[in-house]
């Protein structure tokens, strides 16, 4: 179901051009069956245990679990010199972990997840959120973006995609006055300016909605909160990561936030003095769309991808797509 156009110009969001600008990409050619919504497939295999946990933990704030680690990034560090002088000019550290994240996803698709409505599904695209900052002053606002990510993507794709996202924004001009908001920010704004008895009708009519995936493409197209994952930079303003939230409204499973880089000094095992960079990185995540196992194997390879980045550079031998139905 789409934004009526007449909808879409109040909202000052750009209607849709045809029902395939925010199509979702079914998994394995997969068709939508009864049960399924239009941004995600139902997950028909659950064991026991799968299928009674989101009835025992109903919201996300009685599901969160926390992770952290803490990773030696000075290989990393070399890497990034050298494909900035090459290759990926406009590599980040940032870019990295999103890469690493896109890759990890493409290998562990369960972590793909979200629940609604006590029902556990499988998600059927790949969208990343980030808020970029408009400057770095106490008055400063911020915008979001969602890149999207095709589930094979390379480091130097999602660099792209990425770029091509935060390139536009004017990081001089407040939100109101940049001529390149995106449709996010004219949503945002728009809702700003009706009063706040309706704004909060408006959301418990779209909390409604999304229970039972009928929001319309539009909007979830443009919602960060509808993402496979968030990940914040605190390091960019000088902090160690926090543990964020992840935001009952929505589907959105898991919030990822890294911190500033750390330079050590240690003994390696033969006792020589080194120089290491280790990077911190703080999760949080709805613990019902798989079991812990599979997390464990998700941040291994996060981790895998984040230390040694050059295998970003590829394409995965494999995609592995989630095993949805029952055999």
């Amino acid at each position: 179901m789409g934004l009526p156009e007449k909808s879409a110009v109040l909202f000052g969001v750009s209607p849709l051009k045809s029902e395939g600008d925010y199509e979702m990409k079914p998994l394995e050619g997969r068709k939508r069956r009864l049960g399924d919504r239009h941004d995600g497939f139902l997950v028909r295999n659950l064991d026991p245990m799968g299928m009674l946990i989101p009835y025992i933990m109903r919201s996300k704030s009685d599901s969160w679990v926390l992770f952290e680690d803490r990773i030696d990034i000075t290989h990393t560090q070399e890497f990034l010199h050298t494909m900035r002088k090459g290759e990926i000019p406009k590599l980040t550290l940032y870019h990295i972990v999103f890469a690493a994240i896109v890759r990890t996803y493409s290998q562990v698709p369960e972590l793909n997840r979200f629940i609604q409505r006590n029902h556990i599904y499988a998600r059927n695209e790949m969208k990343g959120s980030m808020v970029v900052m408009k400057g770095m002053q106490r008055d400063s606002e911020r915008t979001t973006i969602m890149p999207r990510f095709e589930m094979d993507a390379t480091l130097k794709e999602v660099v792209e995609e990425i770029e091509a996202l935060a390139n536009p924004i004017d990081r001089t001009k407040k939100v109101a006055e940049d001529e390149n908001r995106n449709d996010f920010d004219k949503l945002e704004l728009a809702l700003s300016l009706i009063p706040g008895w309706l704004i909060s009708l408006v959301f418990s009519l779209l909390k409604l909605l999304d229970r039972y995936g009928l929001i319309p493409k539009a909007l979830t197209a443009l919602s960060p909160f509808h993402s496979s994952f968030f990940i914040t930079n605190m390091g960019s303003i000088g902090m160690q990561p926090v543990y964020h939230h992840i935001y009952e409204f929505g589907t959105i499973s898991i919030f990822g936030a890294i911190g500033s880089k750390e330079t050590v000094h240690e003994l390696d095992r033969h006792g020589n003095l080194r120089r290491k960079t280790y990077l911190n990185m703080k999760f949080v995540v709805d613990e019902r769309i798989c079991d812990g196992f599979i997390y464990a194997i998700g941040f291994k390879h996060i981790k895998s991808g984040i230390s040694k980045p050059e295998q970003l550079l590829e394409r995965p031998k494999e995609v592995i797509h989630d095993r949805i139905d029952r055999r």
